[in-house]
């Protein structure tokens, strides 16, 4: 535990509580939760970058939030009226805020709607409720515009420079023929977080601003150079391709600041590439790195270039296609909306009848048993169990302690501020099982507070748990289970879909019957990597050691068939090649269409490379038989999932 973090945690803390408190004072005791569940939304939603349009962002959510205290309102005329209010709801917001490929963000929301139910007001107090449903959007909002108006501008350089401090110190281990997982990983890790950035930062869900574009290409071209050092041996030690490699990776990251000086690190591409103009080298391979560092400095300086007014510029040069419009729930791919389709109705159904009991048999602390739906509740079937435990365990615990300690300390201003110091220790516990302990303190301690029936209230409270998990276990194993697995299978045909998409992107591109530098393949390569690293949560998740090699063929494709479009942009094709390349897109396209094997057209493209006389057509030969060979690796690989997936 650093010093740097304990201040950080503790400011932050108290930054919470000032606002809570202010939140308090200005829209009274029965609103205070209001700014409780703001808060968790604001820190929940900092991983996400909702800058690119403030306003409508805001209106959004304070058209969300308005809706929950109307609906939370109405719900409170009838126990008969409240059920359908609860499950539409509690489905719009599960709907709407869980993701197949990001983190979920559907808990705050969630969260507040059933405050809003523990905490009901009267119609005069409505308007006041409302006003600080509204101030809670706005907030959420206005610390974006803090933390993440420049967020990729000032992470993209330091990342840059830590993939590159990375790729020098795996040549390192290479050439001394050592392993490079541990290397692998940081560079998969930070490409990843970068196009994250990226992702949020798109208009309309598709357009790139100028800045991502760019970003994105500088992603591109590091990727690309990781996955052509991999093929580096010890022998090639002395190399002079690896030795100015080596030199221009190191001009990247020997600056002190965090920004990288991109004039200087181009002028000395250019003075390598000048160098081997008149004697290239005859390795496709070593031909690609320099090519790949090229597109890269060349990248990077016109990034720096680019006026800071004109970085969230995009160019909408061209219409949406129909596959990254957005879905509805009649139009929507199986392994789309599965996911989201499952757990919004399990989640509406819980709140439904738990509502309903707590409404009926007016249940006191009922909304203990709502508050243990949502928790148990979860996406995947498979963590409902663990969840459920954990949430057992910690009820007990924490009553117990609640019990202790206060039967010890009955000085109202004591107990408030060891309430205090158990929400300050959060910032620190990060374990569901723990965490929740300092949460049913916090919440028993709270009620005990204001009533004082400590052993009554920890008693009620846990019979209210256990009968919510008992609710929640037969609507995970009985409503629209969702499991780890069909997650997995799906994220599959999610990424089957996209190199199908990727195949036909390169094949127009290079065709003439579309624009080399789209958004669209731009928007593959992105969602790309994002299913991979979804796919690794998922694996983890289930127990499963995820290796690199599991979707390394999948990530080479990707990359390679951008990288063969980044040529086409920079360097042209002949019509010659060009005809050719569509030709081997197109079968490469009928195997993978039919799952049939790509032996005929790999041992077709190793001849065409050894008998091309053109240095240029040999790098594009070789990018295409790479493909190839990755899409054979992956035909192979999906035979032998396959008696797994049936299962």
């Amino acid at each position: 535990m650093t010093k740097k973090k304990i201040i950080g945690n503790t400011l932050l803390f108290v930054g919470m509580m000032a606002y809570i408190l202010l939140f308090g004072a200005l829209f009274g005791q029965n609103n205070i939760l209001i700014g409780v569940s703001t808060i968790t939304a604001m820190l929940m939603l900092l991983e996400r970058d909702l800058t690119i349009h403030p306003v409508q962002n805001t209106i959004k959510f304070a058209g969300l939030n308005l809706l929950t205290g109307v609906a939370a309102f109405a719900a409170g005329f009838s126990v008969w009226t409240a059920v359908p209010i609860h499950f539409v709801m509690m489905f719009i917001i599960s709907y709407t805020l869980i993701f197949n490929l990001k983190n979920p963000l559907y808990l705050p929301f969630s969260l507040q709607y059933l405050f809003l139910l523990a905490t009901p007001v009267t119609g005069d107090e409505l308007p006041l409720r409302l006003a600080g449903l509204v101030v809670g959007a706005i907030s959420i909002m206005a610390l974006q515009m803090i933390a993440n108006r420049k967020r990729i501008s000032k992470n993209g350089d330091p990342i840059v420079k830590s993939v590159c401090s990375s790729l020098l110190e795996k040549i390192d281990k290479k050439i001394a023929g050592e392993v490079t997982i541990e290397v692998d990983t940081a560079i998969r890790k930070s490409i990843g977080s970068l196009r994250s950035m990226i992702y949020d930062q798109r208009e309309e869900d598709y357009y790139l601003t100028e800045e991502g574009r760019l970003r994105l290409n500088i992603t591109a071209a590091l990727e690309k150079i990781d996955t052509l050092l991999d093929s580096l041996e010890p022998r090639h030690a002395e190399g002079q391709v690896i030795q100015d490699v080596r030199m221009i990776l190191t001009k990247a990251v020997e600056e002190d600041s965090k920004d990288i000086d991109a004039a200087e690190l181009s002028k000395a591409s250019e003075e390598v590439m000048d160098s081997y103009r008149t004697n290239p080298p005859q390795s496709s391979m070593q031909l690609r790195l320099l090519n790949n560092i090229d597109y890269l400095t060349d990248s990077l300086l016109a990034l720096q270039q680019l006026a800071p007014e004109k970085r969230k510029i995009t160019r909408k040069i061209e219409e949406i296609p129909l596959k990254f419009k957005k879905f509805t729930l009649n139009s929507a791919p199986n392994h789309v909306s599965s996911l989201k389709m499952s757990y919004a109705i399990r989640m509406a159904t819980g709140i439904a009848i738990t509502g309903f009991l707590m409404d009926f048999f007016n249940l006191a602390e009922g909304r203990w048993m709502m508050f243990t739906v949502l928790s148990v509740i979860i996406p995947f079937y498979e963590q409902s169990h663990k969840k459920m435990r954990d949430r057992i365990f910690a009820t007990i615990v924490g009553g117990i302690l609640v019990w202790i300690i206060f039967s010890i300390f009955q000085n109202t201003t004591v107990r408030t501020g060891l309430l205090l110091f158990a929400g300050y220790l959060m910032s620190y516990v990060k374990v569901y099982r723990y965490s929740t302990i300092l949460v049913t303190f916090s919440a028993i301690g709270s009620v005990v507070l204001i009533t004082g029936e400590t052993q009554f209230l920890t008693v009620e409270r846990l019979f209210m748990v256990l009968a919510g998990v008992c609710i929640a276990l037969l609507i995970n194993r009985f409503v629209f289970p969702y499991k780890l697995s069909d997650a997995n299978v799906h994220l599959g045909k999610m990424s089957n879909d996209i190199l199908s998409e990727m195949l036909k992107e390169a094949k127009d591109a290079i065709n003439g019957n579309a624009a080399v530098g789209s958004h669209s393949m731009k928007n593959l390569l992105i969602i790309s990597t994002m299913v991979e690293e979804r796919a690794r949560v998922n694996l983890q998740a289930a127990g499963t050691d995820v290796t690199d090699e599991l979707f390394a063929s999948r990530r080479l494709v990707s990359n390679t068939l951008y990288e063969l479009l980044m040529w086409k942009e920079v360097h042209g094709m002949n019509e010659e090649i060009s005809l050719e390349s569509v030709e081997i897109l197109e079968r490469i396209e009928a195997c993978w269409s039919t799952g049939t094997s790509y032996s005929a057209l790999i041992e077709q493209l190793h001849a065409s490379l050894l008998s091309e006389p053109i240095l240029e057509n040999k790098i594009i030969l070789s990018m295409l038989l790479e493909t190839a060979d990755e899409f054979e690796l992956i035909r192979i690989e999906d035979e032998r999932m396959k008696p797994n997936v049936e299962k």
